[in-house]
This record gives C-alpha cells, structure tokens and sequence, in this order.
C-alpha cells in the first residue's frame, strides 16, 4: 500500500513534536539522575573508572616552592638578641604523588601507601641548592628542650660537659641541598649511645626511631612509600557522600590526640564528597597528624569551571580560647597565643610548631620576637582551596605553611644559657595544584551537565512547539488558498458562459 507524500508529513508533524516533547520531559526530570551515573562510573574510584589512572599518579607533578630563613646575627641570638632573618628561595619542585600497595576491600574502601617524589626545577628557583643557609639546629634545639622538660638544673653539668666535648652548636651553617632532602650529619648522632652509657637515666628521654643518621626536614621522603604512612580512604562505592574521605590511618581511626581532635577524618585531597555547601570543607594532614578545616569564602570561576573557594582564616590555627575545636590539640597546661600548631607530638618530642608563613593571621606576640625579616602578606601566604561543588574535584589548590622551631633559654647548658624564648622560622613551603589545561573542558562540561541536559530538555520542547505552530500556520494558509480558488471559481464559470452565448448570437444572426 503506498502512503502519500501528504500523509507522511501529516504523521510526521503529528509524531515528531510527541518524541520531542517527551524526550524533553525525561531530560528535565532525570537530569540528575543522569549526571550520577556519569559520576559513579568515571568518578567513583576504581579499577575501571575514568578516575583511577589520575589518581594512581598526577595527571600533571605540582610545584612546590621552598623557602628557607637565613640567621644574619647568629652570634648575637645567642647572647639573648633578636633575630634578624633574610627570607632564601624559592627553590622550586617538581612533586608527583604515586599510589601505590593497593588493596580494594569490601567496605567500600581502598587501602594504599603513598610515593612522593621530588625534582628540582632550576629555571624557576632564584637560587642553588649549593647555597649555603645559616639555620637554627633543629637537633640541638630539640635535646634543649628534652633537658629543659626532664632533667633537674642540678644534674645538668654532665649533659653540659657531653655537649660542650662534641661541639653542638646552636646555629649550623648548611647547603640548601642537606637542610631539605640529604641531610646533614650532627655530632650528638655518634655520640648518643656514650651518653647513655654515661647517663643511663638519658635513654627515657630519647623516643623510638627519632635518632638516625642524618636530619633533614624532608630526610628519607624523596621517592619512598613508608614516610606518609598507610592510608585507608573510601571509594565513593555504595556511598558518594563519603567519597575520598579518609577512613583510617596507619591502620587506626584514631590519631595521637584526645576527643574529637584525635578521629582520623577529612579528605585525602584528591576528591570531596559530590554537592559541596557553602559551609567548610576538612581533610586529613599525615604530615601533622590531624584533621584541617577551611572555611567557605566564596565562589570564583578557575579556567571556566565554578568553584568555592575554602580558605584558612583566623580560626585555622587559633588556640582553644578563640576556637574551641581546636582546644583538643594543646598540651594540657600549655597555653599559647593563636596562629601556630604544636606538632611535637608528632614528630618524636621535638619542639617544631607549624604556622602560615611569615606568621600571617598569627597573634603578634611571634612577630615580635624577631627584628627583622618577616611581612605577612594574604596574597603570598593564605592557604586556600578551590573545588567545583557538584563534582567535588579540586580545581586550583594553594597550600602555605611554615617550620618553626622553638628556641628557649636552658639554665646550666651554655649554649643556651643566654637565648632568649624565640619561635624560630626556619623554613616555608607552598604547593601549588590546580587541573591540567588539558582536562579543564572536560571538567568543565562534567560540571554543568545538569544545566547542559535541561537546556537540552527545554530546547526540544520549545521545537516541538515551534513544529506544532509552524504546521498549523501551513495548514492555515493552505485553508485559507483553497478558500479563495472555490469562491472564485462560479464567477468564472458564469462568465465563460456568457461569452459563449454572445458568440451563439453572433452565429444565429448570421
């Protein structure tokens, strides 16, 4: 049976604004439904997904710049002055981050280990890693503080003799090289176990595995899986709302502080739960042992892609006086001004404090112990992050903090005997993430999916409307033609007949 050309564009016109509209309705009705299966098939962590390869390995190494504090007037510190400081650097990094011993367990997690690896990059550093840099000694600072906390004033002229006989100094002078990644080599280290046969009672104070061979700030880091400990982070799998979060450390969902402040929670870093608010977000620090909360600040657009900004404020590292979620992680009896963080108990007992740079957002009281050399700047010290909200993937990362060791005066030990209590900067670090050019289109497209998708919906609705209306107009104007041919058509008939009668006439006559 053959159809008509008519009878076909009738069916389309009358089927195809159907289809249309439709399809728009499911487009505007599951756009989110749509954009989760996107997300639990290439975001959710594992081994087939779309994910898994950038976060096995950087799609793009961050920069790290490290910036190192040089004591001009070391003699002078000794003899209770305050410091003067001149700020050496950047020496610039290449940091790749690789996963690696990975276990896929069935809680829906994933266990790991960590490779960092570090390159210099001499084009982007002012400066050698040959420089020579004047630094206060973290060791002897450290076993300072050790005979300060555990040893009576009147039995500290033999840890005074011991030390005076090996030469520890205060103030090292050391290339860039030994005080980040190679380490240098103190006299204390050889000479540890003759202390301990002299003063047997000296073993309590050292903690297990705070001696090696060498000291470094980053000693032992480059290119090992052991020094960041072993993760546990959920996959995203069967529950979004707790993708890359940190599930546990070291095999403990507790840390090494009391209460709250010792869950091991927050994001690895890599990725945050889908549907971020306008509130905080938190993420896991293995380098300090506890969990960090930036605040929303607000929302910018990085390479095209929207994203909130969280950022570290005041709070960040306030004492528990102005932040009472912070109160957890200080020493009991130990009050401090706000803007730095103890980590002692995270790093064997040694006095190093953790604060931003140059003392930004800190209390004044640790501007004021040094003569010159700092200027706390937000643009050049702030810590931030920036995450597309729906996806919750980091789009621009900027993470600033600063090493500082506490120097205090130690009656019965010489070469402390004349300090004055300073908190020492010794060194500054910032690394810079942010997604590659690469990717940002994807990222981009990822993000507005869902407005993508309804637009798509609504669009084929209003053509379904536009076809329904065009069709009608057409229909009309056809009516409205036929119309005029029938109504003329009597006149012409009439008219025609007329003449043939005329003619008829003219024929009789004749």
């Amino acid at each position: 049976m053959k159809v008509s050309n008519s009878s076909m564009k009738k069916f389309v016109c009358l089927c195809l604004p159907m289809v249309l509209v439709v399809s728009g309705l499911i487009l505007l009705t599951t756009h989110h439904n749509i954009f989760m299966y996107i997300y639990k098939s290439q975001l959710v962590l594992s081994p087939e997904s779309g994910s898994f390869p950038m976060w096995q390995d950087l799609p793009t190494p961050m920069l790290a710049s490290m910036y190192l504090f040089n004591v001009s007037n070391p003699d002078e510190v000794s003899k209770g002055a305050k410091p003067e400081l001149e700020e050496f650097g950047p020496y610039v990094f290449t940091e790749q981050h690789h996963k690696t011993k990975l276990a896929w367990n069935e809680n829906g997690t994933i266990t790991y280990r960590q490779i960092r690896t570090w390159h210099f990059v001499p084009e982007l550093s002012s400066g050698s890693l040959d420089d020579n840099v004047t630094i206060v000694n973290s060791v002897a600072a450290t076993i300072g503080a050790m005979i300060n906390q555990n040893v009576a004033k009147s039995l500290r002229f033999f840890p005074n003799v011991f030390l005076r006989a090996i030469k520890e100094s205060l103030f090292v002078t050391k290339t860039v090289r030994e005080i980040i990644f190679d380490g240098y080599h103190d006299p204390l280290f050889d000479n540890v176990e003759e202390l301990i046969k002299l003063l047997p009672w000296v073993k309590k104070m050292i903690p297990e595995g705070s001696v090696m061979d060498k000291f470094a700030f980053f000693y032992g880091r480059n290119g090992t899986d052991y020094t960041d400990g072993v993760f546990n982070m959920f996959t995203g799998a069967g529950r979004t709302d707790q993708m890359g979060e940190v599930h546990s450390w070291n095999y403990s969902t507790r840390g090494l502080f009391p209460g709250q402040c010792g869950q091991v929670r927050g994001g690895a870093g890599e990725f945050y739960p889908p549907g971020l608010e306008k509130t905080f977000i938190e993420m896991f620090s293995n380098d300090l042992c506890r969990t960090l909360r930036l605040n929303f600040n607000k929302e910018v657009t990085v390479k095209g892609i929207n994203s909130y900004e969280y950022r570290a404020d005041r709070s960040f590292f306030a004492n528990g006086t102005e932040n009472t979620l912070n109160a957890c992680y200080e020493p009991a009896g130990v009050f401090l001004p706000s803007g730095v963080y103890n980590t002692s108990i995270c790093r064997f007992g040694a006095p190093v404090f953790v604060s931003q740079p140059h003392f930004y957002q800190a209390d004044t009281y640790y501007l004021d112990m040094i003569a010159s050399g700092l200027s706390p700047n937000s643009t050049l010290h702030s810590t931030y992050f920036r995450v597309e909200p729906r996806a919750g993937v980091p789009t621009d990362v900027s993470a600033r903090f600063q090493l500082n060791v506490l120097v205090d005066r130690v009656s019965g030990i010489t070469m402390l005997n004349s300090v004055n209590k300073t908190y020492f900067p010794v060194m500054w670090f910032e690394n810079k993430a942010g997604v590659p050019d690469s990717l940002a289109f994807k990222m981009k497209l990822l993000a507005n999916l869902p407005e993508i998708l309804q637009g798509m919906g609504w669009a084929q609705i209003g053509l379904s409307l536009a076809i329904c209306i065009i069709a009608t107009l057409v229909m009309a104007s056809k009516r409205k033609v036929q119309g005029r041919l029938e109504d003329t058509s009597p006149i012409l008939n009439q008219s025609i007949q007329e003449d043939s009668r005329d003619e008829n006439v003219f024929l009789d006559q004749e």
